[in-house]
């Protein structure tokens, strides 16, 4: 969801001479921290996922099923036509750095 990442998704669906591979194989991947800005979704729900879905390009959401490795990888959306974009998942990047903060001797 950054500029970079989504200028280089834009060109790869616009110019298929500098796609890595076909739009059926392409896998994009969202990992959400939980703190996303509501520009940010307004943002990509009006202008990303539109052209996501017209290329029926799969994309997948995911986000910290929680505070430690074990609790592995929670899957939010798996799809070619997303309509919504997450912005928290099971575990937030913001509970973690104040769970951190808190805990210091």
């Amino acid at each position: 969801m950054g500029v970079e990442s989504t200028a280089i998704l834009v060109r790869w669906l616009d110019d298929a001479s500098v796609r890595p591979c076909s739009l059926d194989e392409l896998l994009v991947i969202t990992a959400h921290t939980g703190d996303e800005y509501h520009d940010t979704q307004r943002d990509i729900e009006r202008y990303m996922l539109p052209m996501l879905r017209r290329n029926g390009v799969r994309y997948v959401q995911v986000a910290r099923g929680g505070h430690s490795q074990s609790d592995g990888v929670a899957v939010l959306s798996d799809t070619r036509q997303p309509e919504r974009l997450f912005l928290e998942g099971r575990y937030k990047l913001s509970e973690e750095l104040r769970a951190a903060v808190t805990n210091q001797p």
